[in-house]
């Protein structure tokens, strides 16, 4: 057995296990959501846009635009699926697609769900015959890829609407240093991919690094080292295998997703010769960077909040001469908000229970361990062909 492919009993140490927090934290959590829930519905938004005027401008979305709305919110809720069968060698779409919903319906309808809904998933393909190792190396893929795909949309985007001449003069620094920065990342991971000495250096210098930190600091020392090294060897074992396949299942989640956006917020009357798709989609980009702060699910509300302001921001360049309806924009935003976060959550509440009752495509993953190197055949040459 090569040296870098453990035992299959030695997986299950991998497995994340759910701690179940606190009383205190878990109800000052839910008044955090609450609160900000509140203060952004409640009168930060009705501030800035009428309710009643709102619900007109969703009211006269036309049957077109719901059938565009639709192509788009059928399409994203298809789109991660891909990505997930494109990590996980063996994966059915069909597995793919039900522990995606399930998931999603937790972190969308749960404060910090992201937490709960982790280990729900890692039960769910485990109880399909997955090691925990190959779930583990798939999603660490997934994750890299889909925040590549973060960093480059905005830097794109800023680039098209300073290249269109109705930006700011500092946006091409923006944009320019955006794409530097993405360019850095990408080869900064193909050479830690293709040189296993130069991420054991770099593995030890951040180790050094945190070890001074820690110790100043009187806590104990983290063996990064080994960590760095372990994400080369997961994330090095999907990547030479369907690196094109992931690039092209990541890039379609996030169009996807972004065309939905779009034709929400022109499907309720916004004028594209007054907010260009340009702005939009820089807007959309920008604004998913405050999912990162979890005090509600999926961002909500202080998302939307982003979103209105930077839509505003880019009707106020592009067409300074024309008032801002900022009910318009709040409508785009919350319909896009309503075809995102409520879909998931009865088609996912149906997907677990679908897994809880069909024990048909159940298997022992310490039996016939499925989507991990203990099964396969070793990895092909740097290089090489694929074995697929």
């Amino acid at each position: 057995m090569p040296d870098d492919v453990r035992p299959v009993d030695d997986l299950d140490r991998e497995t994340p296990r759910l701690e179940r927090p606190p009383l205190w934290k878990r109800l000052l959590s839910a008044g955090i959501t609450l609160t900000v829930l509140v203060v952004v519905f409640g009168f930060v938004i009705p501030n800035l846009a009428d309710y009643r005027e709102v619900l007109d401008d969703l009211t006269a979305v036309g049957t077109g635009a719901w059938l565009v709305i639709g192509f788009f919110a059928t399409a994203f809720l298809l789109a991660y699926p891909i990505v997930l069968i494109q990590v996980i060698a063996t994966l059915r779409i069909r597995e793919a697609f039900v522990n995606h919903m399930t998931g999603t319906a937790i972190t969308n309808a749960v404060p910090s769900g992201g937490a709960i809904a982790l280990p729900v998933n890692y039960a769910m393909y485990m109880s399909w015959g997955f090691t925990p190792h190959a779930i583990s190396a798939g999603l660490l893929a997934a994750g890299v890829w889909d925040w590549l795909a973060r960093i480059s949309l905005p830097a794109a985007a800023v680039l098209i609407v300073a290249a269109s001449g109705g930006a700011a003069p500092w946006m091409w620094t923006v944009s320019i240093g955006g794409l530097a920065l993405v360019a850095a990342a990408v080869f900064f991971l193909v050479k830690i991919l293709d040189n296993e000495d130069l991420a054991e250096r770099v593995a030890a210098a951040v180790d050094r690094l945190v070890a001074r930190v820690t110790e100043r600091l009187g806590r104990r020392r983290l063996d990064v080292a080994g960590s760095v090294v372990r994400f080369r060897s997961d994330l090095n074992e999907v990547v030479r295998r369907r690196v094109a396949g992931l690039s092209l299942a990541t890039v379609w989640n996030h169009a996807m997703m972004t065309g939905l956006f779009a034709a929400s917020v022109y499907a309720v009357g916004v004028d594209a010769a007054v907010l260009p798709l340009p702005w939009v989609v820089l807007a959309f980009t920008l604004g998913r960077f405050l999912v990162m702060i979890p005090v509600s699910p999926g961002g909500l509300g202080l998302v939307d909040l982003g979103w209105i302001g930077l839509l505003t921001l880019g009707w106020q360049t592009t067409s300074p001469s024309v008032p801002v309806d900022t009910s318009v924009i709040s409508a785009g935003v919350l319909l896009f908000r309503g075809a995102t976060l409520l879909p998931p959550i009865p088609i996912g509440m149906a997907t677990w229970l679908f897994w809880r009752a069909n024990s048909s495509w159940r298997s022992d993953w310490r039996v016939d361990p499925r989507g991990d190197r203990v099964r396969e055949a070793p990895l092909p040459p740097a290089g090489g062909g694929s074995d697929r």
